[in-house]
Parts: structure tokens; sequence; C-alpha cells
């Protein structure tokens, strides 16, 4: 990989907030020294269960929120892959990427049915780090928490640093709850959000039932004079982004 095109990375991941998981602290430290090159924002766990606690503490709010995982497999108190389910439970979009000495085909298979993006045998080295980051980037279309405009159906913009939505310039008054569920979307990128997700991530539980929910958007409906949330029958919703031709 020539100069050029590690610095095109470097600039991509430089205000992504990543949270690297791995228990040996010798691998760690070295680890570090490398990914200090790509990220300014790196929080570290020394386990899966620590890894998941922070992911869950720090992810109830969009300015903490992670845009990458790197993580270990094997760690006491919780694997990476026991750790990878969990955190898909809340989280079906963030890139997880697996730094891992095992490379029998058992691990591997477990890791992609876990939901992860990439999968770097150790020792690895800056290139190898490089592609990887590259893949992800691309694939995710990532883009750093809070430096992001999104033009969405119907000339709506919404301006993710001032988490507000605009129409013709103006300013649409959203409640606190109709303000979480535009994040949730935009955080997703354009991937549905099933009723379940969306009310545990605004309601902070499970309903028996998808009523509130639908109850949300709908008003939303009635407010924005515009069907900005698809609905996906018996699923849950997407949000509708500006088609520029």
């Amino acid at each position: 990989m020539n100069q050029d095109n590690l610095q095109d990375i470097i600039k991509s991941t430089k205000n992504l907030r990543l949270l690297y998981i791995e228990d040996n602290e010798d691998v760690r430290e070295q680890t570090l020294k490398m990914l200090q090159i790509f990220f300014d924002d790196i929080v570290v766990a020394n386990d899966g269960q620590q890894g998941l606690e922070e992911f869950q503490k720090n992810n109830k709010f969009e300015s903490t929120s992670y845009d990458l995982i790197i993580t270990d497999i094997e760690m006491p108190q919780r694997d990476g892959i026991s750790m990878i389910t969990a955190i898909r439970e809340f989280d079906s979009d963030i890139p997880i990427l697996i730094f891992s000495a095992h490379s029998n085909t058992d691990y591997f298979l477990k890791s992609i049915n876990a939901g992860i993006d990439g999968y770097i045998l150790k020792p690895y080295n800056i290139e190898q780090i490089s592609n990887s980051l590259m893949n992800i980037i691309e694939k995710n279309k990532l883009i750093p928490t809070n430096e992001h405009i999104t033009h969405l159906h119907d000339d709506f913009i919404w301006n993710n640093q001032e988490q507000t939505l605009y129409k013709d310039e103006e300013a649409i008054k959203l409640t606190k709850n109709e303000t979480k569920l535009f994040k949730l979307f935009i955080k997703s990128k354009g991937s549905l959000k099933t009723y379940d997700e969306i009310d545990n991530y605004i309601f902070n539980e499970f309903s028996d039932t998808n009523k509130r929910v639908r109850n949300l958007v709908s008003r939303l409906k009635n407010k924005l004079s515009c069907e900005i949330f698809e609905s996906i029958y018996g699923h849950g919703y997407k949000l509708k982004y500006k088609k520029f031709i």
C-alpha cells in the first residue's frame, strides 16, 4: 500500500470512535501503537464482559457511541463471540473486526455467524490493518459521529451535529422520542429496524405489541405531512433517503 492510500484511510478513520477489546497486555500495547495511527479516540476494554459493558454504557448516547469495534476472541469473563452476539442484540449495524490467533475453521464460522465484518490473524501489520479498515469504511460508508448532513426523502435534511431536522432551511420541532427515532435510523445508514429494536432504543424496554412504535411513526407522518419512514409489513421501518439522479 502506497503512502497516499494510507493517508486517505487515516483521513477517513481519524475522527471515528473505536472500542478495542484485548486481554493480553503485551498484544494490547503493541496493537494500540498501530491503531493510534488511524484513530484519535480509542476506548480499551480488557475482556469481553468489560467490552460489552462499555458498549452498552456509551451507546445510549449519540455523542459517546462507537463507530467501530475491534476485538480478540479468546478472553476471560466473556469470549469475543459471546460479546459480539450480545452486542448484535442492541446494534445490528456497527462494524466489528476480529484480531485473533485462531485460524481454525470452527472459530471463523462462529465469527461469521455472530455477525463480523472482518477477520485478521495474529501477528498482523499496518498494511493488513489498513486494508481491513478500508474495506469496512467502503462497505459501511462510515462517517464520524456528529460530522454528517443527511439528505432525506421530500427534501428533509438531518443535521447530526445539531440533532435537528430541517425542511426549506427551517428547523422542525421534534419531541424527545421523535429525535431519538431519527438518531437511531441515521446511525443505521438505511437498514431496516425492527419494531423490537425501535422499542428497546427509544423506550428502553420491549413491548408485547408494536402499537407505541406505530403511533410514534404515525404522529411524525402527520407532523411532517410526509411518509419519511417506509413501513416494512410485519417487520418494522426503513428511513427513506433522497434519491439523487
